[in-house]
């Protein structure tokens, strides 16, 4: 069988006892990294109330990744999943949450191979649950692209909608991030928060350039170190725009102000070509 477990993405009590007992039995361990899978297991192990772990039968850990995910799966029989147990933990939280796993259920599904999906810590939900913000639900975005045009290019699809949504992002393009949703998203608020869980996590709250520049100014300390997670507040905000007066007193030429004007009134250009000869 096949489980998805989530690990804790802080504090080592946010593992459940069901993941306890998974890790405990399972002869197959999956790891995004397995450095930081054999680190989680020999720290839980440590704990006293992680009796699950005492006993723990010898497993195999092995490397499942974004990069050889579908080399692995194309190379490992169903059999693999249905005749051992098998457990996957990504490197922190949730997996298939901005983490692999999802193509491991789909392959799981289609074998009809049994899986279970042990629910745990996540960063999204908890830096939401903290914000304050009061709304039906929220849109998860997870990482922004890394290059600053994709990423406008994505944030600018958001605007104009109204609800919450959250992005994960890196100290070293954080305050890049920033920056754009000042850019784009002036009125709206933000819920930042660095380390969900952890010793040093931290938070800080309202409008958009507020949150901006109190981030900016901690620039080159250790206080922007870290994951983080921001909460968006999308309020709706007016595009700017010209009067059709505004338009007709311009000094443009008369095409390119009937091409204007045309726009604003959803009328032919031509129509209007005349009005701008005499405007």
């Amino acid at each position: 069988m096949l489980t998805l477990s989530a690990t804790p993405i802080g504090n080592l009590k946010d593992i459940t006892w069901r993941a306890l007992e998974a890790l405990a039995g399972c002869g197959v361990c999956l790891c995004e990294d397995i450095r930081v899978g054999k680190r989680l297991l020999f720290l839980l192990k440590e704990q006293a109330w992680a009796t699950p772990l005492k006993n723990a039968k010898p497993k195999c850990f092995l490397p499942f990744h974004s990069h050889n995910q579908e080399t692995f799966l194309r190379q490992t029989p169903p059999s693999f999943f249905t005749e051992q147990e098998v457990v996957f933990i990504s490197d922190a939280g949730m997996p298939c949450v901005s983490d692999p796993g999802a193509k491991l259920v789909a392959f799981a599904q289609e074998h009809s191979i049994d899986y279970e999906v042990l629910p745990g810590a996540s960063a999204c939900v908890g830096a939401y649950s903290a914000s304050g913000f009061e709304s039906a639900g929220f849109n998860f975005v997870g990482f922004l692209p890394p290059k600053a045009k994709d990423r406008c290019a994505c944030l600018a699809k958001l605007k104009g909608q109204t609800g919450v949504f959250v992005f994960y992002e890196s100290p070293q393009r954080l305050l890049d991030t920033l920056a754009d949703l000042s850019a784009l998203f002036s009125h709206s608020y933000l819920f930042a928060t660095k380390e969900v869980s952890k010793l040093h996590e931290q938070r800080f709250k309202g409008s958009v350039p507020q949150v901006a520049a109190q981030l900016k100014a901690l620039h080159g300390s250790k206080a922007l170190l870290g994951e983080w997670v921001l909460v968006l507040n999308c309020q709706e905000e007016a595009e700017p725009s010209l009067s059709y007066t505004q338009i007709m007193q311009m000094s443009l030429p008369p095409k390119i102000k009937a091409k204007l004007l045309a726009q604003l009134t959803h009328t032919a250009p031509k129509t209007l070509y005349a009005q701008t000869l005499e405007g």
